[in-house]
């Protein structure tokens, strides 16, 4: 079906909202083929085909032209075409003695057959023509057009011409749009018409010689003679003047031989009804006519009597409603005079009484005004006095300031020096391994400043974002969340950055952690681990720590992260200890304890870049500054109402709210209550972050 010069035959056989056409024929390469036996099988299961779009000029047994193609998915595919084109019957009449012949025959004669509808026929060598078949009462069919009197006559081309074979013999058939060209137009009226038209034109003369010749023999040879004169003046015959010319002649001569037939005929149309109904219709026109012209005048001349009786009584009356007016305004205007006279004087004496007024108050007021400005230049000098003083009592506060600055730190050195002097001697063997040590340029991070810290990072996507201030928010709070996923390392590095001046204490789970106890001593020895020398350091020195617990999911038991989480809502830890917990389990480990994060798409593609470039950024890392927020033990029960906490977890909340408000902003209140709903032993709250507003690094 794919080839251009393939189509498909068919009849029309259903219309729906689509049209469906039984295939009847197929033309391969100019070769055509019955498929009257085997439509079903080669356009199954009916041997139908879908013609879109063609409702608007097909119908049932209509014959019809598609390319059709197969449609649909697979197991459901169905022939359909796109396009489709209407195929009318055609008969050949070349053989006839002309097209005159052709004429009479399919308008005057009719043809015995039960064809009704539009056919193409052939009436000369090269010619045709476009008709529509009607039945008439006679039982014959005849031709019949928009307009028989201009019958387009088109250029015959044979190869236009389909021959369908089928199996009661062969049916020719052509396009309704064969896109022939256009030869001229004929005459194809009914003789009644013809004459009909003659003598309407010949009565329609206004000479003496046209209305002379309204008999219709002699009208008939008259309008042959007018043709003959047109044919001479011409240079070559033209064969539809001549087939005039001879009709024309033909019907007078029989109309000669027979004069009675006209009268017979003026008779007969007299008699007809439709006729004598005409007739009275006319005559009750011209009446109508002639009463509307007759009311017209009559109209006109009652209005313009009307109207000047109209005119007379108006001027009366407007002369006497003047006068009435005048007499009024007169009267009126006498009155209103007095009235505003009347008015604008004592208007006057009250606009003199009030200026005067006025004029007292001003004068008060200047006064007032003097005195006011002498006590502002009074004023004035006061301040410049207190000015000098409070200048000057400032810059001895300053100085006194960094007085006491001195004395607090040389207090603070010797008190840490006294501290350091009685703890115990720490291994030589773990001084090879000191702490992390933050970054010199790191200034402080208020806990309100996190959220614009976040914005301005490069390296953190939209829910990246979202997601390390909900750490933040824990962390600083003392509690342990879980971080998981194979990102969780890049994690931390940005909670070292913005909390910790970029200095975080790693401790790496083995087999060998059991319990809580094993994650600040080595079992065996005893030898403090790197987590022991950072709590030890958060204590004595009181600095800000950031550590984490890597790859948990390497100890044998993880009990002992709740009682860590416990240590740190009971506040066993310094404040400046920040603590959590990361894993690199897959995406289920998440689920089995509270407070986890999956750090999947928290990370730009181009984190690393963003790394490396905010490196030498004296705003990249920070030291959080805890002093800023303090523990809010109102909003706490506000958020606990009647829920069943613990006494350690009410106290933690206190510290936890606050510095949830001052991290996530409008996103604080949402977050307590599923971390109020994880510590309250109701379920479990899905914390799990998996971002998905920007790529991640995987």
């Amino acid at each position: 079906m794919s080839a251009t010069n393939t189509f498909i035959v068919g009849q029309c056989t259903r219309v729906r909202d689509s049209v469906f056409m039984k295939a009847r024929a197929q033309s391969v390469d100019g070769t055509m083929r019955d498929l009257t036996h085997t439509a079903q099988t080669e356009f199954p299961p009916e041997g139908e085909i879908e013609l879109k779009g063609a409702r608007a000029f097909l119908k049932q047994d209509d014959w019809a032209i598609a390319k059709p193609v197969l449609d649909g998915p697979p197991r459901r595919q169905r022939w359909v075409s796109p396009t489709a084109k209407k195929l009318l019957p055609f008969e050949d009449l070349s053989g006839l003695a002309g097209p005159e012949a052709a004429r009479r025959l399919l308008v005057e004669a009719g043809v015995q057959d039960s064809f009704v509808g539009e056919k193409i026929y052939r009436i000369g060598t090269g010619e045709m023509i476009m008709v529509k078949m009607v039945k008439c009462e006679d039982g014959r069919t005849r031709a019949t057009a928009a307009d028989m009197m201009r019958l387009p006559v088109y250029g015959f081309d044979a190869s236009k011409v389909l021959a369908i074979p089928t199996p009661g013999g062969s049916i020719s058939l052509m396009e309704k749009n064969h896109q022939s060209p256009e030869l001229r137009l004929a005459n194809w009226a009914s003789d009644a018409q013809y004459v009909e038209r003659i003598i309407r034109d010949a009565l329609a003369g206004d000479d003496e010689e046209g209305k002379a010749k309204a008999a219709v023999a002699a009208t008939l040879l008259a309008h042959a003679g007018r043709l003959e004169a047109l044919l001479s003046g011409t240079g070559e015959p033209d064969p539809s003047v001549a087939q005039e010319i001879s009709r024309s002649r033909r019907l007078g001569e029989v109309v000669t031989s027979r004069p009675a037939l006209v009268e017979d005929f003026m008779k007969a149309l007299r008699r007809e009804p439709a006729i004598a109904a005409r007739i009275d219709e006319e005559i009750a026109r011209l009446t109508a006519s002639t009463v509307d012209a007759k009311r017209a005048a009559l109209t006109t001349e009652l209005t313009a009597s009307m109207e000047a009786e109209f005119a007379a009584v108006k001027r009366d009356r407007s002369a006497k409603l003047e006068a009435e007016l005048r007499e009024i305004e007169n009267s009126s205007l006498q009155d209103l005079q007095a009235k505003l006279d009347a008015q604008q004087d004592s208007a006057l004496s009250a606009i003199e009484l009030r200026r005067s007024g006025l004029e007292k108050a001003v004068e008060q007021l200047q006064k007032s005004r003097d005195e006011l400005d002498e006590a502002k230049r009074a004023k004035v000098e006061q301040i410049e006095a207190l000015d000098a003083d409070i200048t000057r009592l400032s810059l001895d506060a300053v100085d006194r300031k960094a007085d006491l600055d001195r004395l607090l730190r040389m207090e603070q050195v010797l008190q840490d020096a006294g501290d350091r002097s009685k703890a115990p001697a720490v291994q030589p063997q773990l001084l090879l391994m000191p702490l992390a040590v933050p970054s010199p340029s790191a200034s402080p991070l208020a806990a309100g400043e996190i959220s614009d810290w976040l914005k301005e990072s490069q390296m953190l996507t939209d829910a990246g974002r979202h997601g390390v201030a909900r750490l933040a928010a824990l962390v600083l709070s003392g509690g342990v969340p879980i971080i998981d996923g194979p990102d969780a390392d890049d994690v931390l590095d940005i909670l070292a950055s913005m909390l910790a001046g970029g200095a975080a204490t790693m401790f790496d789970c083995d087999p060998t952690v059991i319990s809580h106890e094993d994650l600040w001593r080595r079992p065996g020895g005893g030898e403090p681990t790197a987590l022991g020398h950072a709590l030890t350091d958060a204590r004595l020195a009181s600095t800000v720590r950031l550590c984490a617990i890597r790859r948990a999911e390497l100890a044998p038991s993880q009990f002992w992260i709740d009682s860590l989480r416990r240590a740190g809502r009971q506040r066993e830890f310094p404040r400046g200890f920040l603590l959590c917990v990361t894993r690199a389990g897959d995406e289920s480990a998440s689920e089995s304890l509270s407070m986890s994060f999956r750090a999947d798409g928290w990370l730009e593609r181009t984190a690393g870049v963003a790394a490396l470039m905010s490196d030498g950024d004296e705003n990249f890392k920070r030291i959080v500054d805890l002093a800023t927020v303090a523990p809010d033990p109102s909003a706490a029960m506000t958020l606990i109402g009647s829920a069943a906490v613990s006494i350690a977890d009410a106290r933690w909340l206190a510290t936890f709210v606050p510095i949830a408000k001052e991290v996530l902003k409008g996103e604080a209140a949402a977050f307590a209550k599923e971390i109020l709903e994880s510590v309250s032993g109701g379920a479990k709250p899905n914390l799990k972050l998996i971002g998905n507003g920007g790529p991640s690094r995987a």
